[in-house]
């Protein structure tokens, strides 16, 4: 088996490190999302003096997440830098022996980058996104990269990042296949165009786009979307976790529900109300699990009128007694019920 050079390493250790900086890059961004919204959160509450304890504690747990992934950017890229700047100094010398190098580039995407390039100079924008559009659903994803990497080069470099958007609107599979070979070409910009595109799809085809991701091996980006829809209107949301059920993703549906705990209570108790069963009773294990005995409590007593949920959440807390003591104390102190309602008696068995 042949050696690498060590200019060879160098150049496979930078790839492999601008790889990293995307994925970093992207992360932090969403963090930094979650951050803002959180604290909007926070600030919209009725009782700005005293907000809600689970809020501020994932803003915390946030603004340390981003924290720590803008240190680690910052040293990758330093790092980047050095390998960067020494393989200026000696470039790696191709191999007596290469494997075969990627195939030239079609004279078709040639042209038509030109084409795109001609037209965004005199001005005609909605000519050149259809033409875009009409690449991104007619290119295979290694040729729409290519597209994209002429653009980014030459430009005009907006519409590298256009072209990126439009194929989010493609089929799953394709959107996602684009997405691996952008952030393989290096074009870190392009890659998160395509990933930001991904939040504009609308609920109910989201889990064929979770699906894509995971056969694709890109299990966080999946994560990541669920982090964020974990905050989206309680009707958008609804709909989701319920998408996700009929679609046996039930790991999803937990990752989701549990993201959505952070949620001021009367969202929470609107929530429970309108998922279809079994799910408010996966929400309310979660609540039960996560949340302190003063909001339970809170959140029992703005369920006191459906006693269906309120039972359901109940059951949550009688199902590890010893764990929630506090908060069963708290329901009876409150006033409110602490054993499930009894069944209803029929006519027949009363006589």
């Amino acid at each position: 088996m042949r050696m690498r050079s060590s200019a060879q390493e160098s150049e496979l250790q930078a790839h492999e490190l601008r790889a990293e900086l995307d994925e970093l890059l992207r992360a932090s961004r969403y963090a930094g999302q979650r951050e803002r919204r959180l604290t909007e959160a926070i600030q919209a509450s009725p009782d700005r003096q005293r907000p809600d304890g689970e809020l501020v504690r994932q803003l915390a747990q946030a603004r340390t997440l981003r924290e720590g992934l803008g240190a680690r950017c910052i040293q990758l890229s330093d790092q980047l830098q050095q390998l960067e700047h020494d393989l200026r100094q000696h470039p790696a010398q191709a191999p007596r022996f290469a494997t075969p190098e990627p195939p030239p580039l079609r004279p078709d995407i040639g042209a038509l980058a030109g084409r795109v390039t001609t037209l965004h100079r005199s001005g005609a924008r909605t000519e050149v996104a259809d033409l875009l559009a009409q690449a991104a659903a007619r290119l295979t994803p290694d040729e729409t990269t290519q597209l994209a990497g002429l653009l980014a080069r030459r430009g005009p470099g907006e519409a590298s990042r256009q072209l990126a958007r439009s194929a989010a609107h493609t089929a799953p599979e394709h959107a996602v296949a684009v997405l691996a070979e952008l952030r393989e070409a290096g074009l870190a910009d392009e890659a998160a165009e395509l990933f930001h595109a991904f939040w504009g799809y609308p609920a109910t085809a989201l889990p064929a786009l979770l699906a894509a991701l995971e056969r694709a091996g890109q299990p966080a980006d999946g994560a990541t979307l669920l982090w964020e829809w974990g905050s989206a209107p309680t009707p958008e949301l609804t709909v989701l976790a319920a998408g996700l059920q009929q679609a046996g993703r039930h790991d999803d549906v937990r990752t989701l529900l549990r993201q959505a705990a952070g949620r001021p209570t009367a969202d929470l108790a609107a929530l429970a109300t309108d998922l279809p069963a079994p799910l408010p009773a996966v929400l309310l294990h979660e609540l039960a699990a996560l949340r302190p005995p003063v909001e339970l409590v809170r959140l029992a007593a703005s369920l006191d009128h459906h006693r269906d949920l309120y039972d359901l959440l109940l059951a949550a807390l009688r199902a590890d007694a010893a764990r929630h003591r506090a908060t069963l104390a708290a329901l009876r102190a409150a006033g409110l019920p602490t054993e499930p309602a009894a069944p209803a008696r029929s006519r027949r068995g009363r006589r």
